[in-house]
């Protein structure tokens, strides 16, 4: 072979080989953007966030895969607020936000107990215990909850939910 030619076939070897490699890192990234809103209203809230989703892999011919990326999770936080029938059971739940008790005044009642229920907005319940249900004031001490929202859940024996109160804890 001359030297001319060889030097022909050097340059197109390292030609396709350039050619190649510039091939393989042509992979371009492609993503969604993290991004996400909160929105609040008196009965509830939602919130959430995407991060980055992978949208394309590149597989060279090795088998070699070029990809990668994540996904959060996302919250969802409902708060209904039901206030009790008066005629069945006429309470008051206060002060709101509280620091250490919360009070349920019973004003009127026709049933003969009540169980009241303490959960986080994760649904985790907190405190739970039966009451009679006459004209008094319960105090129910919340000096070890952390800082955040509340639901104090009011149910008569058959577990029927009379009603719902927020309850904001400072």
């Amino acid at each position: 072979m001359t030297k001319n030619k060889s030097k022909h076939i050097t340059l197109l070897g390292a030609f396709m080989l350039f050619r190649t490699i510039g091939y393989a890192q042509s992979v371009a990234p492609q993503s969604v953007n993290s991004g996400g809103t909160k929105i609040t209203q008196a009965n509830g809230s939602l919130s959430f966030t995407v991060g980055e989703l992978v949208v394309l892999s590149q597989t060279d011919s090795q088998g070699n895969t070029l990809g990668g990326g994540f996904s959060t999770g996302a919250t969802l936080t409902t708060v209904s607020i039901k206030e009790t029938d008066a005629a069945v059971l006429d309470v008051s739940v206060f002060p709101t936000p509280t620091t250490d008790l919360v009070h349920i005044r019973i004003n009127h009642s026709s049933i003969e107990q009540i169980v009241v229920a303490i959960t986080d907005l994760q649904g985790k319940e907190l405190y739970n215990c039966k009451y009679t249900a006459v004209s008094n004031v319960i105090g129910i001490n919340t000096a070890s909850y952390a800082i955040g929202t509340y639901m104090l859940t009011l149910k008569n024996l058959n577990n029927q939910v009379l009603g719902n109160y927020k309850i904001i804890k400072h």
